[in-house]
């Protein structure tokens, strides 16, 4: 009997060989917490990431066509000197638009008033939509093959648009720019 309760011992203790290392569990509850406060975080991302592609600047709607032409000039104020050579004198006038081309058209435009800009690209694919108001990222869902960017005052102020939509092009050394009244169908 005592070899039975002796042999029972060393099967229930059968000693430590080699290095032993502690295994520490996750705990569960916070485990679980902290995958649903990444998916709020990742929720609260998506929701600032979606409203910085809303663009809210304010142009009214163009009531009357029109059509003007506008020419971009530079006034060296110095002579422009590069490597010894005199690239520029002083005072010469410089229009940017004959060494750069504008080489698409770009419409500024409300997100209301896409149903222009598609109509205008059936005809000419290298047309640019400009939004100045609405949601980029649901435009940019809907029309996934056209070009279409976030309008920008510094580009409004440039071309001094002064309603939309509103048509930038080049013709020759100078930038048209026509202003024409959305029609909607009711």
């Amino acid at each position: 009997m005592l070899s039975s309760i002796f042999s029972l011992l060393v099967v229930l203790n059968l000693g430590v060989y080699g290095q032993t290392y502690s295994i520490e569990e996750p705990d569960l509850q916070a485990e679980i917490e902290s995958k649903a406060k990444a998916f709020i975080l990742q929720e609260e991302f998506d929701e600032k990431l979606r409203k910085s592609y809303y663009v809210d600047i304010y142009l009214p709607d163009v009531k009357e066509k029109s059509k003007r032409k506008m020419s971009f000039t530079y006034t060296v104020p110095e002579d422009l000197i590069i490597d010894g050579n005199v690239i520029a004198k002083k005072g010469t006038v410089i229009n940017v638009l004959e060494k750069v081309k504008l080489t698409t058209k770009y419409l500024f435009l409300k997100d209301y008033q896409m149903p222009l800009f598609e109509k205008l690209t059936q005809k000419d694919r290298n047309i640019a939509a400009v939004i100045i108001k609405g949601d980029l990222i649901s435009l940019l869902e809907k029309y996934p093959d056209h070009m279409i960017y976030m309008g920008d005052q510094q580009l409004i102020d440039k071309f001094n648009i002064t309603g939309v939509p509103s048509l930038v092009y080049q013709d020759g050394t100078s930038i048209i720019v026509e202003e024409v009244p959305f029609v909607t169908k009711h």
